[in-house]
C-alpha cells in the first residue's frame, strides 16, 4: 500500500477518497464508508499516532505496550501491537492498550445505529506455543450526558487463556439482581459452528459492534463475520446509554513478548458523516 502523508482521515475531511486518489497519485485502496466518522486502514504512519490538539489519535490507556505501530504483515499495513512480557501480568494492569479518542482527546459522541467494525489475526501458533494469548475490543459506551455507562467488551482467547481450554470469544456484560445492583460477569461465546472459525488454521476474523436502540437506551449486538454472536439487550445496565464514546484495544500481558495484529477500524454512523 502506497505511503503518503495524506491519510484517510485527511482525505474524508477534503471530501472523500476521489480527493485522496488525486492527491496521492494513486488509487485509493477499499472505498471509505459514506457515513464514517473515522476509518483507518494504517497505510500512513499517523493512524498510529497519539492524539493531538487538532487531530485524533491513540492515548495509552491502562499499561503501556512496548509498541504500538504500522507494520507490514501478509501484503498490507496493519496496526502492530507489541506486548511487553516485562509489565505487571496481574491485575489492572495486566491489560495493556490504548484508546482511540477524538482531537484533543475529546470523545466521539457517536449516537444509537452507529457501528464499530475492525479486523484482528488469529495466529495458528497460538494453539501450539503453550502460552496463553487474549486481546480485544473494549467500545466505551456514555449516556445523555456524556458519562461513562459501560464497558462492553469481546476478546479473544486462545487455549491456554480460556478456563476451559477452549479457543474462542468472551464477552464482558452486565446484568442487574434481584435488589437492582449492577454487577458484571464474563459470557462465553466461544466459537459457534456457524462462524466456521478453526483456530489451528488460524486467518483474519471481522467484528461488529452494533449500538441498537432499546427502549430505555441502547446496548450492543456483535457480530463475527457477519454473523451475530450476541445481543446484549436483555443487559438492562446499559438501560442509560445512549452514545459511544470511545474505544479501547487492550491484550492481556501472559509475562511473554506477543505481538497481535489489528487492522480496518473504522467507526460509521446513521446520516451526514463528521469526515474525521
Amino acid at each position: 500500500m502506497a505511503q503518503s502523508h495524506l491519510t484517510r482521515r485527511t482525505a474524508l475531511r477534503l471530501g472523500g477518497t476521489a480527493v485522496a486518489a488525486a492527491l496521492v497519485g494513486t488509487p485509493v485502496q477499499g472505498k471509505a464508508r459514506p457515513n464514517a466518522v473515522f476509518d483507518l486502514d494504517f497505510s500512513s504512519s499517523s493512524d498510529a499516532t497519539a492524539t493531538t490538539a487538532t487531530d485524533a489519535g491513540w492515548v495509552v490507556d491502562r499499561q503501556a505496550p512496548a509498541a504500538w505501530t504500522t507494520d507490514p504483515f501478509m501484503g498490507d499495513d496493519r496496526l502492530r501491537v507489541d506486548v511487553d512480557g516485562d509489565a505487571p501480568t496481574s491485575g489492572f494492569y495486566a491489560y495493556q492498550g490504548e484508546k482511540y479518542q477524538d482531537a484533543g482527546g475529546s470523545y466521539w459522541h457517536a449516537g444509537t445505529g452507529s457501528r464499530l467494525s475492525y479486523r484482528f489475526y488469529v495466529d495458528p501458533a497460538w494453539e501450539t506455543d503453550d502460552v496463553g494469548q487474549e486481546t480485544g475490543v473494549w467500545p466505551v459506551l456514555g449516556d445523555a450526558d456524556g458519562d461513562i455507562s459501560a464497558y462492553p467488551i469481546l476478546a479473544y482467547q486462545d487455549s491456554d487463556a480460556n478456563e476451559n481450554d477452549e479457543p474462542g470469544f468472551r464477552a464482558y456484560v452486565y446484568e442487574t439482581d434481584a435488589d437492582g445492583t449492577p454487577t458484571a460477569r464474563w459470557e462465553h461465546v466461544g466459537l459457534p459452528k456457524h462462524l466456521g472459525i478453526d483456530p489451528e488454521e488460524g486467518g483474519w476474523v471481522t467484528v461488529e459492534a452494533q449500538l441498537q436502540r432499546t427502549n430505555e437506551g441502547a446496548a450492543l449486538k456483535w457480530r463475527i463475520d457477519d454473523k451475530l454472536v450476541l445481543d446484549e439487550r436483555g443487559y438492562n445496565v446499559f438501560a442509560p446509554s445512549t452514545q459511544y464514546l470511545e474505544f479501547i484495544v487492550n491484550s492481556v500481558n501472559f509475562g511473554v513478548d506477543q505481538t497481535y495484529y489489528y487492522d480496518d477500524f473504522v467507526l460509521t454512523e446513521p446520516g451526514q458523516a463528521r469526515h474525521k
